[in-house]
């Protein structure tokens, strides 16, 4: 791992000054966290989070749903409408999680900006690259699929049928719930508490490639599976290097309105 991570510097490294772009990963103290220092109990806490937050998201979302369109709202608002709504209750339930079994300090920490450098940085600079570098994992990526499977059948419409035709509330709705507020709360669950609780328990890169493979398997579309995977590395080994989520929350953000304009709308 050690000439891996060292690789990985190298490739992070400043043209001119030939000074690594990201600082030494920050040393994180788990030793008074987590609900217990057993190791099946702590995944079975961890998966016990994780199946509730997808439960809410789930049956949340569908019962707002249904009861929008009962009172005569079509669905594609409809649906961004409950997006929104379940995930003003899903990132103070994450914030829950972390709470239980993390540290509250830490993602405080994890979510500062600090000077005005550091934000160019973690919210533009890092984003940018990431973005770059992620667009290129999974054109790759594209063509391995296509080689073994064939085309693959993504669904590739919102629900309700929101286009660029829709009103301007509709896509407004939408972009809210895509784009800034999905990517918060799916960073805060992965890059935040599940992938600290796998650190904390087996270390940088298990946390990373295992917090990874859950964020892809969420998204259940074989395709997407493995998109996600590969954005979720990504984002991860950021996290782990600048010992920040906002580079993972802003780039999360870029490629979810990317996929929004080029893809769904």
């Amino acid at each position: 791992m050690g000439g891996e991570a060292s690789a990985l510097e190298r490739a992070f490294t400043n043209f001119f000054t030939r000074r690594p772009i990201f600082p030494p990963a920050p040393i994180i103290d788990y030793s008074s966290e987590g609900v217990s220092r057993n190791k099946i109990t702590s995944w079975a806490v961890m998966f016990s989070f994780l199946v509730t937050y997808l439960i809410v998201m789930i049956i949340g979302i569908l019962a707002i749903m249904i009861a929008l369109m009962m009172i005569g709202v079509s669905e594609g608002p409809s649906f961004s409408i409950s997006s929104i709504m379940i995930e003003v209750i899903l990132i103070p339930m994450i914030l829950l999680f972390i709470y239980l079994d993390g540290s509250l300090d830490r993602t405080k920490e994890l979510l500062r900006i600090g000077s005005m450098k550091r934000g160019l940085s973690l919210g533009l600079g890092i984003p940018i690259v990431a973005m770059i570098v992620d667009n290129i994992a999974v054109f790759i990526y594209a063509i391995a699929f296509i080689l073994f499977f064939g085309e693959p059948s993504t669904v590739t419409e919102l629900p309700g049928g929101t286009s660029w035709e829709s009103s301007s509330l509709a896509l407004v709705l939408t972009f809210i719930s895509i784009c800034i507020l999905t990517p918060i709360s799916e960073e805060l669950l992965f890059r935040g508490y599940i992938l600290d609780s796998l650190n904390r328990l087996h270390g940088k890169w298990p946390a990373i490639i295992i917090s990874s493979m859950i964020f892809g398997l969420v998204h259940f579309d074989p395709f997407t599976i493995g998109m996600a995977t590969i954005g979720g590395i990504i984002y991860g080994w950021i996290r782990i290097r600048t010992g920040s989520l906002i580079p993972g929350i802003v780039a999360h953000a870029m490629w979810n309105t990317m996929a929004l304009m080029i893809t769904y709308l």
